[in-house]
């Protein structure tokens, strides 16, 4: 594109990355940014986020420095970031968000090179494009078998100490979502969790937020006392990193349309998925290994406002069977 020089990989060159949120999206950015460090090891690369995804970014070794926007500021917090922006001499821009506000942030970065896409406001990157391959200038891809996401010694450790005790295989339960017409009912988590227990495994309940908290809470209440020491409740303890941490110490995965899912995906941990208002493909996660949809007819409808619970068709012995013919599959598989 006319105005658009690639990057060279000369040490004087900075890269601005941009996806800034949301969980998910961040999380499937990964492998793009750590291929563009691979292809460009000499340039540094800034990666712009929002509060409080710099927890999981931090410290992974394709990211040279992190820059956070704290949305909390409004208005006069979106004005400094522009100002941090054009202060910091970036050479490239490369923007992975496409929202209006990241098309703001490029029309007054001063970045000269800026390269992402919108859908009627390209005009403000002088190369309209999202692909790694235009965007460098050079052949690159993105390695579908490798794990980009790296879980470092000391989380790891952090990890093993905080579910030493619990049995396996142990079953990452991520209970919540963004809306509460995409979260599995509290009685069916029980009901699941029982499950899990009476077989001699353990639950871990994952989460954020004070409505996820309090699920926790209502399904450890709903569990027989028995299967109540077999389920750990870290729902709103965690950090990003130290849940990612969390998710690669179990043995297996389940929970709906949320971001902590495509953690498990990126640590590549086998998973079931429970899909109502979104289908995994709407959302960027069909290559869960097991995928649970309602028997709706208006599955995949995006109906935020919907009254009905259509995820609540899902009983709980169907995902417990998918689950434990996931972890057969699995354990075959580690033999081979």
């Amino acid at each position: 594109m006319a105005g658009y020089n690639p990057p060279l990989g000369t040490k004087d060159e900075k890269i601005l990355f941009i996806r800034y949120s949301a969980l998910g999206d961040v999380v499937r950015a990964i492998p793009l940014a750590a291929t563009i460090k691979a292809a460009l090891p000499e340039v540094s690369l800034t990666w712009l986020l929002v509060h409080p995804y710099e927890e999981l970014i931090e410290g992974q070794p394709y990211v040279d420095d992190l820059l956070v926007w704290d949305r909390k500021l409004g208005f006069k917090g979106f004005v400094r970031l522009i100002l941090k922006i054009r202060k910091a001499n970036f050479t490239h821009m490369i923007s992975m968000q496409g929202t209006d506000r990241s098309a703001v942030i490029a029309f007054f970065s001063g970045i000269k090179n800026r390269a992402g896409r919108h859908d009627w406001a390209s005009f403000v990157y002088n190369m309209p494009s999202e692909d790694l391959t235009e965007v460098l200038g050079r052949p690159v891809r993105v390695d579908e078998g490798r794990i980009y996401y790296q879980v470092s010694g000391k989380l790891r450790l952090f990890a093993r100490n905080l579910l030493g005790g619990t049995p396996k295989p142990r079953v990452a339960c991520i209970i919540g979502a963004s809306k509460p017409v995409k979260r599995w009912p509290a009685c069916s988590w029980a009901e699941f969790v029982s499950m899990i227990a009476s077989s001699g495994g353990s639950a871990v309940l994952l989460g954020h937020g004070r409505q996820e908290t309090d699920m926790a809470k209502e399904i450890i209440s709903l569990l027989p006392e028995a299967f109540k020491e077999k389920t750990v409740d870290l729902v709103g303890k965690l950090k990003l990193d130290e849940m990612a941490a969390v998710i690669e110490a179990c043995d297996l995965v389940i929970g709906g349309d949320t971001g902590p899912m495509h953690l498990a995906l990126a640590l590549h941990k086998p998973s079931v998925g429970l899909f109502g208002p979104t289908l995994p493909g709407q959302v960027g996660l069909d290559k869960i290994n097991i995928k649970l949809l309602s028997d709706c007819k208006c599955a995949g409808c995006q109906n935020w406002d919907c009254d009905k619970n259509c995820l609540s068709s899902i009983k709980p012995k169907e995902a417990f069977e998918a689950l434990a013919k996931l972890h057969e599959f699995s354990r075959n598989q580690m033999i081979k």
